[in-house]
C-alpha cells in the first residue's frame, strides 16, 4: 500500500510534469499569465523561455518557468521561501496568491500592500500642443509647437506613489505630465501660468512678438541683435531688423519740381513710412543740394523714425548738433532738422510732401517754401 509520504510525493511530481508542459505553450489552467504586475522579469534568470511571467517573485514560475512554490511558501529573489527577503513584505494579490514585494518601489504595493500607485489615463479635454497662442515671431528656438504635455507612469519612490514623465517634462498636481518650457499654464513651474496675451518661451511667459533670450524678453521681430531669433545680429550690409528679417536700411528719395504739387511723392512718403517697422540706430536727411546732409543716431534717431511710421509727433531733440521733430503739416506728417514745424527756413532741412496743395513740400539746403527744384532723401538705418 502507498503511504501518504509517497502520495505526496507522486501528486507533486504530477502538478511538475503538468507545469512543465504549461510553460513550453505558456499557458496554465486557472494561472494568470503574470502574477502582479506584468512581465517586469529578470532576464538572467531563465527568463527568455516564459517572458510573461516575473521569474523573481510569481510563485507559480519561481526562479524558471517550471518551478511553481509549495503551498504556504513564497517566491523571493527567485527562490521558494518561507519569509520574503528583506525589505520585501507578503502580500495577497488578486487570485489569492502571496508574492513578495518591496514597499519601497513597488507600484502596486506602495508603502503598503494595499495601496497601488496610478497615472492619468486620460488627458480630458486637454488639447495637443503647449496651449500657447499665437506668439506672431518667425522662429522661437524650437519652443513653440512642440508637444506641450503627455501621460506619464506610474512610480513608487521611497514609499510614495508619483509619476515618472518624459525627459524634460514635469508632473503636477492633475498627474499630467508638462513640458515646462513650452506650456502656456505651466511656465517654468506647475503653479506659473503665463497672461492671456504671453505666451511661455524657454519657461519664461513673454508678450507675443516677443522671445526670451538670456535673461529677458526680447522683441525678436525689430531687434537688430535678435533678429527673428535669439543672437542673430544682422550684419552691415543689412543692418535693419524689420518683422523678424534682417533688411537694408529703409529710405525715401525722391525728385521733386519747382511750383508742382508733389502728389506723387506723398504716395512715396506714405509707402516709405509704412515700411519702418524695424528698430533702427541713425536718420539723416540729405539731398541732391547736401548729399552728406544731417545724421541723427541713438535713440532719438529710433524715436524720429517710429514716428514717422505711426504718424506722430516728437517735440524737437537736440541730436547730431541739430534740433529735430516731427508733426503735422496740412494733411501729411512733416519731418524738421530745423527745430520747428510747417516753418519756410531759409536755407532749411525740412520734408513734408503731403501738404495740402500747395508747393511748399519743402527742401535740403535751400529755402523750404517753393523751394527750387530737387531730390530729398530720408534714410533710417
Amino acid at each position: 500500500m502507498v503511504g501518504f509520504r509517497e502520495m505526496k510525493r507522486l501528486a507533486w511530481v504530477a502538478a511538475a510534469a503538468a507545469l512543465l508542459a504549461a510553460c513550453a505553450t505558456g499557458i496554465l489552467a486557472g494561472d494568470d499569465a503574470s502574477i502582479d504586475g506584468g512581465s517586469g522579469v529578470d532576464a538572467t534568470v531563465d527568463a527568455s523561455a516564459c517572458p510573461q511571467w516575473d521569474l523573481t517573485k510569481d510563485p507559480l514560475h519561481c526562479g524558471s518557468c517550471n518551478n511553481a512554490c509549495e503551498a504556504g511558501a513564497v517566491c523571493s529573489s527567485g527562490q521558494c521561501k518561507i519569509q520574503c527577503d528583506t525589505p520585501t513584505i507578503k502580500c495577497i494579490v488578486d487570485g489569492g496568491a502571496t508574492v513578495c514585494a518591496d514597499p519601497t518601489n513597488d507600484p502596486n504595493h506602495c508603502g503598503s500592500c494595499t495601496t497601488t500607485c496610478t497615472a492619468a489615463t486620460d488627458a480630458g479635454s486637454l488639447l495637443p500642443g503647449p496651449n500657447n497662442p499665437d506668439a506672431g515671431v518667425p522662429f522661437d528656438g524650437g519652443y513653440d509647437g512642440g508637444p506641450g504635455w503627455s501621460l506619464g507612469t506610474a512610480s513608487c519612490d521611497a514609499s510614495t506613489c508619483g509619476v515618472v514623465c518624459p525627459q524634460g517634462m514635469t508632473a503636477c498636481s492633475d498627474g499630467i505630465c508638462y513640458d515646462p518650457q513650452n506650456f502656456h499654464d505651466h511656465c517654468g513651474s506647475c503653479n506659473t501660468a503665463c497672461q492671456s496675451t504671453e505666451w511661455c518661451t524657454q519657461g519664461h511667459c513673454c508678450s507675443q512678438g516677443t522671445a526670451y533670450c538670456g535673461s529677458s524678453c526680447v522683441d525678436v521681430l525689430n531687434d537688430a541683435n535678435n533678429c527673428g531669433s535669439c543672437g542673430h545680429v544682422c550684419p552691415s550690409q543689412t543692418p535693419v531688423c524689420s518683422a523678424g528679417a534682417c533688411a537694408a536700411a529703409i529710405t525715401f528719395s525722391q525728385s521733386f519740381t519747382l511750383n508742382v504739387t508733389a502728389t506723387t511723392q506723398c504716395t512715396a512718403w506714405n509707402t516709405f513710412r509704412s515700411t519702418l517697422t524695424g528698430t533702427y540706430s541713425s536718420i539723416t536727411l540729405s539731398g541732391s543740394n547736401d548729399t552728406t546732409g544731417r545724421t541723427c543716431t541713438g535713440a532719438a534717431a529710433n524715436t524720429l523714425c517710429q514716428a514717422l511710421h505711426n504718424n506722430t509727433a516728437v517735440s524737437p531733440v537736440s541730436c547730431g548738433g541739430y534740433t529735430w521733430t516731427t508733426g503735422t503739416c496740412g494733411s501729411g506728417i512733416e519731418l524738421s532738422a530745423d527745430g520747428t514745424i510747417c516753418n519756410c527756413s531759409t536755407p532749411g532741412y525740412c520734408v513734408r510732401p503731403c501738404i495740402t496743395s500747395t508747393v511748399n513740400w519743402g527742401g535740403i539746403a535751400t529755402n523750404t517754401c517753393n523751394a527750387p527744384t530737387q531730390t530729398i532723401t530720408v534714410t533710417c538705418k
